[in-house]
């Protein structure tokens, strides 16, 4: 996520998100930290963020997330593992990477953001992931 650009976002405590609990997996710390805002500005309840698997997997377990935006590459480890473990549980996972052509993920992820990642798009992919686990409840 490089931009905070809030044109084209509706306001704050939006109602498709408000309540949803995100957990963020992130190594970058300021860009943790801007998705924690940002999605805390939306009404969401952030877990994390967590900058490692065995940071996240941690949190998983004292929190149980609806959702999970989760960072590809974690410090040279690729979050995988981690990502079939929550889509296994029934969470829904919103992947970033700078990566192109992720094959592995077509059946796991329900949204895959391309880095950069601008607030607009994450927003609507959040949305895009809410509403896919309310129409297909796991």
């Amino acid at each position: 996520m490089c931009s905070s650009n809030r044109e084209g976002l509706p306001e704050a405590g939006d109602p498709g998100l408000a309540g949803v609990r995100v957990l963020v997996v992130e190594d970058t710390w300021f860009v943790a930290d801007a998705l924690k805002d940002l999605l805390e500005s939306f009404g969401t309840l952030v877990v994390g963020p967590a900058a490692t698997i065995t940071e996240a997997e941690r949190l998983v377990a004292a929190q149980r997330p609806d959702l999970a935006v989760i960072d590809l590459n974690l410090n040279g480890k690729m979050a995988y593992d981690l990502i079939n473990r929550l889509c296994d549980e029934g969470v829904r996972v919103v992947v970033m990477s700078g990566y192109v052509g992720l094959p592995r993920l077509t059946d796991k992820a329900v949204v895959v953001l391309q880095k950069p990642i601008d607030a607009p798009d994450l927003i609507a992919g959040l949305r895009q992931a809410v509403g896919v686990a309310t129409r297909n409840p796991n």
